[in-house]
């Protein structure tokens, strides 16, 4: 096969044989770790490489005075390349690096052992090929990849790589068309099949993009994304069982990826396995530990299970984390509410209006909270202000009491005529 028309992993897979063969098995780890990403900006060392040069009559000398100690690092490097695996092993990771590329330039020529290296890079955290950053770099790519494939349209990779340009700039259908004809080339290639259903998924047909991530799994069952966009999906179609086995499997194949944890302990949350969910979040936490938003989740676990200090502390690091995180205030209030610290919920209440002016509803709050510490003309104010805003303050004050003389009887509490008016149902 042309090596251009091989997929990454199939250029991969040969690349690795190619390296095994000469080096060695041990010694493959030692190159990959040498094709490391570029850094910087090579068109600034150029220009300091080129400038204050002398005349092009020293130049010549230059290069004729080192044209000897180039020969013979020319024979000192065929003679490695020569080396037995047993002599290779015992050389530095440069020399492995030096033979590495020349074996694959023989085999792959400059293409192949290119795009190998590009492979490689990504592996140790380069910034990856086609990784699209806004829709005009999108359409640039399409530009490419469109000449390249009227000059060969049998490249798999660039059907994909336009197709994700398609669907990053929303022509879906677009999308779709190339990774078909990828699919039609490849008929095995789960990358395919994944990329495809992404665009279905962000057409929202979540049937199709399903039955792709499906497929993309069957050729590829350690396809770690398949599993985990997959289980998104099933959760859209609250088949919750389904999407935690396929967090699951995330997990098993890639421990570390944090938002299948998240995603997981949220279902675990929802359908009452409250340590599962604990744990969960536990372990996002570990991986995540300054996200606002996992201590808020694991807090919100804890008021279920009646851990209301676990709840506050965990309520009260999220906004540690995010002073203006509106909705654990709230939450956070309710809390206080329910342990009978009337004052402290007081005060979420007013840093949620701070953050929220126009939340109407939180003064109504407010005013209930204050009738609680006898606090009366705090309270009749943010009543008045909240009856007169639109909200139906009665209302509020009978989804938490049955009455007036309720509220009196359960708090010890007898409110003054004005407000008692206020609040009675007649």
């Amino acid at each position: 096969m042309n090596v251009l028309e091989m997929t990454d992993s199939e250029l991969y897979e040969i690349g690795i044989k190619i390296l095994t063969e000469k080096l060695g098995d041990a010694e493959v780890p030692r190159f990959i770790r040498q094709c490391k990403p570029g850094k910087g900006d090579y068109s600034v060392d150029r220009h300091k490489l080129l400038a204050d040069q002398p005349d092009i009559a020293t130049i010549v000398k230059q290069i004729e005075d080192k044209r000897e100690v180039w020969e013979a690092e020319e024979r000192e490097r065929a003679k490695r390349f020569a080396a037995p695996q047993s002599e290779i092993r015992k050389m530095t990771d440069i020399e492995i690096f030096e033979i590495g590329n020349q074996v694959l330039m023989n085999k792959l020529g400059p293409a192949g052992s290119i795009g190998f290296t590009w492979i490689c890079q990504e592996l140790n955290g380069g910034y990856p090929r086609g990784l699209i950053k806004n829709a005009e770099e999108a359409k640039e790519y399409i530009k490419i990849y469109t000449a390249s494939l009227t000059f060969n349209p049998k490249i798999v990779e660039d059907y994909i790589k336009r197709g994700n340009a398609y669907n990053y700039i929303g022509e879906h259908d677009k999308a779709i068309a190339d990774y078909d004809q990828a699919i039609k080339l490849k008929p095995d290639y789960a990358k395919a099949y994944y990329n495809r259903g992404n665009a279905y998924r962000d057409k929202v047909d979540f049937d199709q993009a399903i039955a792709d991530y499906t497929k993309a799994i069957e050729l590829d069952p350690d396809y770690v994304e398949a599993y985990y966009n997959r289980g998104k999906l099933y959760v859209e179609d609250d088949a919750y069982d389904k999407a935690i086995g396929d967090f699951g499997m995330t997990i098993k194949f890639d421990p570390e990826h944090s938002d299948a944890h998240g995603y997981r302990a949220d279902l675990y949350r929802d359908i009452g396995e409250y340590d599962k969910a604990i744990a969960g979040y536990n372990m996002e936490m570990e991986l995540c530990p300054g996200n606002p938003e996992v201590y808020y989740n694991r807090g919100t676990v804890y008021a279920k299970k009646g851990e209301y200090d676990k709840t506050i502390e965990d309520f009260s690091k999220a906004i540690e984390l995010h002073p203006e995180f509106a909705e654990v205030y709230v939450k956070r209030a309710l809390v206080y509410i329910r342990i009978g610290k009337f004052d402290r919920a007081i005060q979420d209440y007013d840093k949620v209006l701070e953050l929220k002016p126009k939340s109407i509803a939180f003064y109504a709050a407010r005013g209930i909270m204050s009738l609680h510490i006898e606090e009366w003309e705090s309270a009749k104010l943010d009543l008045t202000f909240a009856r007169n805003s639109g909200v139906d303050i009665i209302k509020v004050f009978h989804q938490i009491y049955a009455s007036v003389l309720d509220f009196e009887q359960t708090n010890g509490v007898q409110l003054p005529e004005d407000i008692a008016v206020m609040l009675r149902r007649w």
